[in-house]
């Protein structure tokens, strides 16, 4: 995508794209189409009003009552892979280190006994690593235990892994209806050039022998039950990872890039640009034709729909914290020592518990000021302030828990795709009013899939 006379300011972004220019504002929330000499007189204006509205906290503390959905558990901190951009690997020195720890049967019976009953009737359990199945002796504790503690409970189990490992283990795995979040990063040569064993070898054939063998002993329980997590290290290499993916039924959940913050030896990569390919030319096409986006949807829809369905208040003085769940309710992580965080995406970083002293309210509290303070003070010389929503994990600082700082690291990388955004909203409307309607009611933030 190439945008032509690109000026963001502090309360709008102005570009021409083919025969029109855009002009997004945040006062009112509003995308303005027309010629550029008329838009340039609007912008002046706007960027006249001084409008700095706050966080406020009240609509994320209501979320403080509301069920348990998610429990992770960090079954182990080893892993039988070396893959290259692994976020627990030298090239992030600030993050842990792998360990050969192992979570204890007792400290996951503390956190089961804890935190369940803070669930309603469905509750899923969530097997995190390091690589779980490397401790599938706890896994198999912990779902028989929590399975005869709250016989009333509606149970799913789900799981994070490599997938290495699975054949020793796919009769329990199936017979215990286990979803999988399954490491794949797409075809062999891409996957294997950054996911190896520890001695170096490749892993992408024993993982696709592995998935032959599921569907062997359970007909359809790949469609079903497993979900792929796509890594791409090298952004020329979207292109093909989209093709992989098309052409293959496996049902992907996200594709995402290593984390930069705090990584080291980071290689400079070919930009997608140069690829040779369009990809939000090729969403609008399929979008347009009537055909389903597939894992195109995975690049797109969500900030397509953050741009479709906006606040149409005028200058409200007051935001939400859209895109954050409250801390310690909807989902929680427990790592091996038993302690308390809001996220496995945070790792062992912001305590708010444990097992022996339970979810501590001040904490969740002091966390959630201090992340409506952040991004108070960050956002609001800001055009995207209205259509953005980061979540806790997105202010991740590299060397503490969580900071401004952390939260403006990502801002660049957030603009950009929203900038992506607004031009696919507004090519899709100007070509099919009703089409783009109908696509933006069919996307699901979350999956298509019904887990539990």
């Amino acid at each position: 995508m190439k945008l032509e006379g690109l000026f963001q300011g502090k309360n709008s972004v102005l570009y021409s794209s083919e025969s029109e220019s855009v002009l997004y504002e945040k006062l009112s929330n509003t995308i303005h189409r027309g010629r550029r000499d008329g838009l340039n007189g609007l912008q002046k204006r706007i960027e006249e009003v001084d409008y700095k509205p706050i966080f406020e906290t009240s609509s994320l503390k209501r979320l403080q009552d509301d069920p348990l959905s998610i429990l992770f558990l960090e079954i182990t901190e080893q892993c039988n892979f070396g893959c290259s951009y692994c976020i627990y690997s030298e090239n992030y020195p600030n993050e842990r280190t792998e360990t050969s720890k192992n979570m204890s049967f007792d400290t996951a019976k503390k956190a089961v006994e804890g935190l369940i009953p803070l669930s309603k009737n469905n509750v899923m359990i969530g097997f995190y690593g390091g690589e779980p199945l490397l401790n599938m002796g706890l896994i198999r504790q912990i779902m028989n235990y929590s399975k005869e503690k709250f016989p009333d409970k509606e149970f799913g189990f789900s799981m994070t892994t490599n997938f290495f490992n699975a054949d020793r283990y796919i009769q329990e795995i199936v017979d215990n209806g286990m979803y999988i979040n399954l490491s794949l990063d797409g075809p062999k040569e891409i996957h294997d050039e950054c996911r190896r064993t520890k001695n170096g070898k490749p892993t992408y054939d024993k993982i696709m022998s592995n998935l032959k063998k599921v569907e062997e002993y359970s007909p359809g329980y790949v469609d079903s039950h497993i979900f792929i997590l796509s890594t791409c290290d090298n952004p020329a290499d979207i292109p093909r990872i989209i093709d992989f993916f098309d052409q293959n039924r496996y049902f992907v959940t996200h594709i995402n890039s290593p984390d930069p913050k705090g990584r080291v030896n980071l290689e400079k990569r070919i930009p997608l640009e140069g690829s040779g390919i369009n990809l939000s030319k090729e969403f609008i096409r399929r979008i347009l034709n009537g055909e389903d986006p597939k894992i195109l949807r995975r690049l797109f829809d969500q900030d397509l729909k953050s741009v479709a369905v906006r606040d149409g208040r005028v200058m409200p003085q007051e935001l939400m914290l859209s895109g954050s769940c409250y801390p310690g309710k909807k989902r929680i992580f427990v790592d091996v020592n038993g302690d308390y965080h809001p996220c496995e995406r945070f790792g062992h970083r912001l305590n708010i518990g444990s097992v022996e002293e339970g979810v501590q309210q001040n904490l969740v509290d002091d966390t959630i000021e201090s992340f409506a303070k952040i991004r108070s003070d960050l956002c609001g010389e800001c055009w995207a302030q209205r259509i953005c929503s980061p979540c806790l994990q997105h202010a991740k600082d590299p060397e503490g828990e969580f900071s401004l700082e952390g939260l403006s690291q990502t801002c660049e990388g957030k603009k950009s795709q929203l900038l992506i955004a607004l031009e696919n909203y507004t090519k899709l409307f100007q070509s099919d009013t009703q089409k783009t309607e109908n696509y933006i009611k069919s996307i699901n933030p979350l999956f298509e899939r019904r887990l539990i």
